[in-house]
């Protein structure tokens, strides 16, 4: 078991939770300093929690982060796709997605490759089979039972990508329906 500042089980759930703490903040000084900068902001932060003065070089864009956007950008809005019936796929979520290493991908629910790969990664993310290897990859596992549904990875800079374009389809596939164009 890895323990320490390198250890990610302690790390992700912190950047996560700093992460969180930061875009909560934000809101709270731009309404009494508008015309803050990042600089300045940062500074205050540093100023307000021991974590930067153990963690002098930690990122405001981090693996935390960017594990919160999936959950927000994939997992959130799976039962609304499902109620609706909405179709989020493109062709450059496929682009994305083609980049893969898939070892193991049980086609279920009768549904399309891009969208069954979707539904394993958003499974993984949700019941926590996510892991970094290769300090630039991620390890995605979905599983019915004991038995192994779904097994691959990608560059986390093509994850970020995909969880882009993936919420930009969704959203927009979700106001062409249900949000009515004032203009």
């Amino acid at each position: 078991m890895a323990t320490g500042k390198k250890d990610r089980g302690v790390q992700i759930p912190l950047q996560a939770w700093l992460t969180t703490q930061i875009v909560m903040d934000i809101d709270t000084i731009l309404k009494t300093n508008p015309n803050i900068t990042l600089k300045e902001y940062i500074d205050t932060q540093k100023e307000k929690t021991n974590v930067w003065n153990e963690n002098p070089d930690f990122p405001i864009y981090n693996s935390g982060y960017f594990l919160m956007m999936a959950y927000a950008f994939l997992v959130v809005p799976k039962e609304s796709i499902e109620k609706n019936s909405l179709e989020v796929f493109s062709d450059e979520i496929e682009k994305i997605l083609e980049k893969m290493t898939i070892r193991t991908n049980v086609i279920q629910n009768g549904l399309n490759n891009c969208e069954n790969i979707i539904r394993h990664l958003r499974n993984a993310i949700s019941h926590v089979n996510i892991d970094i290897i290769e300090d630039d990859k991620l390890l995605f596992i979905d599983k019915n039972g004991k038995k192994t549904t779904f097994d691959g990875d990608m560059r986390i800079n093509d994850f970020k990508a995909f969880l882009v374009e993936f919420y930009k389809t969704y959203h927009k596939k979700y106001c062409d329906n249900f949000i009515v164009d004032s203009n």
